[in-house]
């Protein structure tokens, strides 16, 4: 019965494969969706390895004013394909095992055009044109029969601290890739703290016809303690899917005490600027759903473009409207001097600043005196959630001008009750007197300590970056001092004898 059942399939596919092209051919097709200046696109279709113009078997886009050499020119002006929109070029039948290469050229320089392979109407996976061009390669291969991947969206923050998370698992999509329908196709969730199996669902199953796909929509879950967690999504059919690779997708996230990041902490796109002379913002929306303070605000510049150590910088927090575009300007944070290259950056709000329920924007503050360079993900990013603005350009999301990163800004939460912790937190010294080692703990992480001798001049400085600090104070004089902590919430100060 199995032996029939497969047989039938086969005769299926064959008809399927061969009912509009001749024997040995498929049809092949390619959507190119374009940005917001369609006619600076042109590509054409060659032979694997050809070249573009050697053997070209189709051309497409705007022929008449760029052409194969048209790359970088910058002279189109108008023609080939409309602007934000998807085309839908028809390649015909093309013999089965033969490989091709799609030829992208921009006039501009900028990229823009997106390319998606279909074979049999099912699609092969999109291809990105960016810069002055690109060469993309395929090669025509019957599809197969019973073929199901998962989709879903990755939760937008990588951390987020635990007094704000909720839900974590997301909706997902299972398609259809193969030539044939599947049956009994299901969605599994499996959440992992650490090692460990916090939570594990299945779907009620589905059927699914070629070409088409499915929403699934499970129980939600939401963690309960800081830690790493994995969300794991699997699928799976009644049939034997013949491509397992991609029936499972995952992503992490970490559960804070108090950072709260959009990025993923790989700074791959380089450094982001708004143009050298022009005042303007660039930043990140976080969502408060419980009251906190914000108490301090980390960033990473790049600093590879143009040497810009020695410049000051300041991270602005703006309240939002319903959309999440800033409207108002609610703190601005110390200044700091940028001194080495991709290098992080902790802000301190002076005083904390309470955020009642609602979206904020932090965002970076350039002025006409540098362009900044702020360090971006590029391989993570959440729609609406990245603004930018500058001299005479109104806040707009960074997605309108090509731009689909997350910046490396992140918001440090600290709750009421933790403030009022530290603050009740005296500073602890050892020993007294000291003669070549002092030991300081309970510090506040991201706070500043200077000793000072009895003539008010401060002899030592350091960052803290722990809340254990062994200083050696071998070199200081005999005599006594004054040990100064300094953070955003308190100062405090203690007294001590070197010997």
């Amino acid at each position: 019965m199995k032996s029939l059942a497969i047989a039938i399939l086969f005769s299926f596919l064959q008809l399927y494969t061969f009912a509009q092209c001749p024997g040995g051919q498929v049809t092949v097709n390619v959507a190119v969706a374009t940005d917001s200046w369609g006619y600076e696109s042109f590509w054409d279709l060659t032979p694997a390895g050809a070249g573009c113009g050697n053997g070209t078997l189709f051309s497409f886009g705007n022929i008449s004013q760029i052409g194969c050499s048209g790359a970088g020119n910058q002279t189109a002006n108008a023609g080939g394909y409309g602007n934000n929109m998807t085309t839908y070029e028809t390649l015909g039948c093309l013999t089965i095992d033969n490989c091709y290469d799609i030829n992208f050229v921009d006039d501009w320089g900028d990229g823009g055009s997106t390319f998606t392979v279909t074979i049999m109407g099912i699609d092969q996976g999109p291809f990105v044109g960016t810069g002055t061009g690109n060469v993309f390669n395929f090669c025509v291969t019957v599809p197969f029969i019973n073929n199901v991947d998962m989709a879903t969206a990755d939760y937008e923050y990588t951390k987020i601290p635990l007094s704000q998370v909720g839900n974590i698992v997301q909706d997902g999509v299972i398609s259809s890739n193969g030539a044939g329908n599947v049956t009994g196709a299901t969605m599994n969730i499996e959440v992992l703290k650490g090692l460990t199996s916090v939570y594990n669902i299945t779907s009620s199953p589905q059927n699914i016809n070629a070409g088409a796909s499915a929403n699934y929509s499970l129980t939600s879950y939401t963690p309960a303690a800081t830690g790493i967690y994995t969300i794991i999504y699997t699928s799976d059919i009644i049939e034997s899917d013949e491509d397992l690779a991609d029936n499972s997708i995952s992503y992490i996230l970490e559960v804070t005490d108090s950072v709260y990041a959009r990025d993923n902490g790989i700074n791959d796109f380089g450094g982001v600027g708004i143009g050298g002379g022009l005042e303007g913002h660039m930043g990140n929306l976080f969502e408060i759903t419980n009251s906190q303070f914000l108490t301090s605000i980390s960033a990473l510049i790049d600093n590879s473009i143009t040497n810009i150590s020695g410049k000051n910088f300041e991270v602005e927090v703006y309240s939002t409207d319903v959309s999440g575009m800033p409207i108002m300007l609610l703190a601005t944070s110390e200044s700091k001097i940028i001194n080495g290259m991709n290098q992080w950056y902790d802000l301190k709000l002076i005083p904390s600043l309470n955020l009642p329920s609602g979206t904020y924007l932090l965002a970076i503050k350039q002025d006409t005196n540098y362009q900044q360079q702020i360090g971006a993900s590029s391989s993570i990013s959440t729609s609406g959630t990245c603004w930018v603005s500058w001299t005479n350009q109104p806040w707009t999301l960074a997605e309108t001008f090509g731009f689909d990163i997350a910046l490396m800004i992140r918001a440090n939460l600290n709750s009421i009750a933790e403030i009022d912790a530290i603050l009740n937190k005296s500073l602890k010294i050892y020993p007294n007197p000291a003669q070549n080692i002092l030991n300081i703990s309970d510090l506040k992480i991201g706070s500043q300590i200077e000793i000072i001798n009895n003539l008010g001049q401060i002899v030592l400085k350091k960052d803290i970056f722990s809340s254990e600090q062994s200083i050696d104070i071998t070199s200081l004089k005999c005599g006594f001092y004054t040990l100064k902590s300094n953070s955003d919430l308190r100062i405090q100060t203690t007294k001590f004898v070197k010997n």
